[in-house]
């Protein structure tokens, strides 16, 4: 045994601290690390409210554009998801952007078979766009955005066409929502 006698020992406290006190201080320490924060839409204004931003700049801007008609399916999926997206309803007023909008779909397989049939099969759409003030002959932005959705192959023919529709809703949702952010930031720095 030691002839040295520990204080704690003697008092019957010990000199480190209580794992009670410890988690006292993290959850004092994590209460205003987090007291910052908020949740809000990136591109709200900072005196809008964080539930909804309906009156903000940008979606003043988005409710301004008009996009083209579509001139076939795969256009027509990321044109709706691209109205929904940028919450327009119907033909703005006073539209003061057109966006020119082709989309195209294409098929492969992944992974196939010994016997040459695939199993996984990849859908990919790609979208040009152009927004374009009315009345200017400038482009603002000109892009060409690609999203790829995958789906399993199985040996019933329906299945399949209707797995193949789904992947290709999924890439053309994929393609608007990085159209809408790819706006946003276009629009974004006049305001």
């Amino acid at each position: 045994m030691s002839d040295r006698i520990e204080l704690s020992e003697m008092t019957g406290h010990s000199s480190a601290p209580s794992r009670r006190m410890v988690l006292r201080g993290l959850l004092g320490l994590s209460g205003l690390a987090l007291a910052g924060c908020q949740v809000r839409p990136l591109y709200a204004p900072s005196s809008a409210p964080s539930a909804t931003w309906t009156g903000s700049a940008i979606a003043d801007l988005f409710s301004a554009i008009t996009i083209d008609p579509p001139a076939d399916r795969t256009t027509q999926l990321v044109r709706n998801e691209l109205v929904f997206g940028l919450g327009l309803s119907g033909e703005p007023v006073n539209p003061r952007y057109r966006l020119a909008l082709a989309a195209n779909r294409t098929s492969r397989a992944l992974a196939v078979q010994p016997s040459g049939s695939a199993l996984t099969r990849n859908v990919a759409v790609t979208a040009d766009y152009q927004l374009i003030p009315l009345g200017e002959r400038d482009v603002l932005v000109t892009n060409r955005v690609t999203a790829a959705a995958s789906y399993d192959a199985v040996d019933q023919r329906f299945a399949n066409e209707r797995a193949q529709i789904d992947a290709e809703q999924r890439a053309a949702r994929e393609v608007a929502m990085i159209i809408q952010a790819q706006l946003a930031a276009a629009l974004a720095p006049g305001l």
